[in-house]
């Protein structure tokens, strides 16, 4: 078996830049519905602020994929970082100044959110050039668990208690952490410089959606992972109702219930490589969405807040454990030079999912109910999970990748390989072939 190698100095600085912004964002996630309280007491206007956040995310991601392999990608990551670093500071301005309104809020939300999903695709793009294949699990855990605590957690916590001190604060935080992470990116991101001066933009997002539609795993796996987003999105829609009409709790305790389930997104992201180590990626998968399905009835049926809130501490643990191996899977699978556009491709799915979920758990819940939603969810995700699973599954094994399987089951040598694009010479479209494969002269595809 082989052993493993450090992940170096290199991934432990994108490490540290990903921690530092996280916890500023997570402190303006806090900040901004508390400074739209301001303005307004409307619910619907002041849960329209983080709409707004999540609007430009679908029609952002194929583009910035694009840039990602256009152009040389620690630059871009800086640039992102310092335009973020100039919003919020330009906004911390206003405030000090009393120059702000709830159409302000929106706009710095709107924009804010286009610039976040372009920096998640940009610096996952980035990934596998900091660690080899086989430590694409564990750097993806790694990442994603600092995410998840920076944002979800600590950064929250923070943000409450410097937004009571004075309201600039969140916002200036942000802005700051903005600027340190752009000043770790450059020892982090080695240099790529990517030949894109004979194409267009448009010629770079077709060739990605072409190596995106006619990899059949890949199609799978994207399928999957949106069918997951959209049900977890039928059920976080409703989670506040659930929570104070059903379970009767009070406000603090829907506070309780959403921190319980950001413990479980980071213990399985943490806990993601050690289970791919012993399940391998499709197993890791599928059980992520089995063991959600299996959760979203347990909402329904029962009647104890600590039932309630154990459910979706599973039900966020699997889906987190489930997205580390999905992401280092495409990863590891994926060329250099297409990473940023097919990564973008799968993102793309993820947002367009979220919102159409929460717009069919709000329409079916007015129709039959919160708890008979809930437990529609729960079963549309097993059915699919059920259909899926042996075509992933059946295509992970034919892989024949180390990020594949278990360890044991993995190969002593990587081969160079070659990603076919068409049709050729037998080949399906999508397979990784080894350099042993003769391609015709002319072929299309990647090294």
């Amino acid at each position: 078996m082989r052993q493993s190698s450090p992940l170096g100095n290199r991934f432990w600085r994108l490490w540290a830049a990903i921690g530092v912004s996280s916890l500023g964002d997570g402190m303006v996630l806090v900040g901004f519905p508390l400074l739209a309280l301001g303005y307004t007491h409307n619910p619907a206007l002041v849960a329209g602020v983080a709409v707004a956040g999540k609007l430009l995310g679908p029609v952002v991601a194929l583009p910035a994929g694009a840039l990602a392999d256009r152009l040389n990608r620690k630059w871009l990551l800086v640039t992102i970082e310092l335009l973020q670093f100039a919003l919020l500071g330009g906004y911390a301005c206003c405030l000090l100044a009393g120059l702000d309104s709830l159409a302000a809020i929106y706009a710095v939300a709107f924009v804010l959110g286009a610039l976040t999903v372009a920096f998640d695709c940009a610096s996952a793009a980035a990934v596998p050039s900091l660690v080899t294949t086989h430590l694409l699990v564990k750097a993806n855990s790694r990442l994603d668990s600092v995410d998840l605590a920076g944002e979800e957690m600590v950064g929250r916590a923070i943000g409450g208690i410097a937004f009571a001190f004075a309201r600039v604060v969140p916002f200036l935080a942000d802005a700051l952490s903005f600027l340190a992470s752009a000043a770790i990116l450059p020892s982090a991101i080695p240099d790529n410089t990517p030949d894109r001066t004979a194409t267009t933009l448009l010629t770079d997002l077709r060739e990605g959606a072409r190596w995106f539609l006619r990899n059949p795993l890949l199609r799978v796996l994207g399928g999957v992972i949106a069918q997951l987003a959209f049900c977890q999105s039928v059920v976080l829609a409703l989670l506040v109702l659930y929570a104070t009409q059903d379970l009767h709790m009070s406000k603090a305790g829907y506070g309780l219930l959403l921190g319980v389930s950001a413990i479980g997104n980071i213990v399985g992201a943490l806990a993601s490589n050690r289970l791919h180590s012993v399940f391998g990626s499709g197993w890791c998968i599928v059980l992520a969405g089995v063991l959600a399905a299996v959760s979203y009835p347990v909402l329904a049926v029962t009647n104890s807040p600590v039932a309630a809130c154990a459910a979706l501490a599973l039900e966020a643990l699997a889906i987190a454990a489930g997205n580390v191996a999905a992401v280092a899977l495409r990863q590891s699978i994926v060329p250099p030079e297409l990473q940023g556009r097919v990564g973008s491709a799968t993102m793309t799915l993820i947002l367009l999912a979220f919102p159409l979920g929460a717009l069919a758990g709000g329409l079916v819940a007015y129709a039959i109910g919160i708890r008979p939603t809930l437990l529609a969810a729960g079963c549309v995700q097993l059915a699919v999970m059920v259909i899926a699973a042996p075509r992933l599954l059946s295509r992970i094994r034919t892989l024949g990748h180390p990020v594949a399987g278990r360890p044991e089951e993995q190969p002593v040598r990587e081969p160079e390989q070659v990603i076919v694009l068409a049709d050729i010479d037998g080949l399906p479209a999508g397979h990784v072939a080894d350099q042993d494969e003769r391609l015709p002269a002319g072929d299309d595809g990647f090294r």
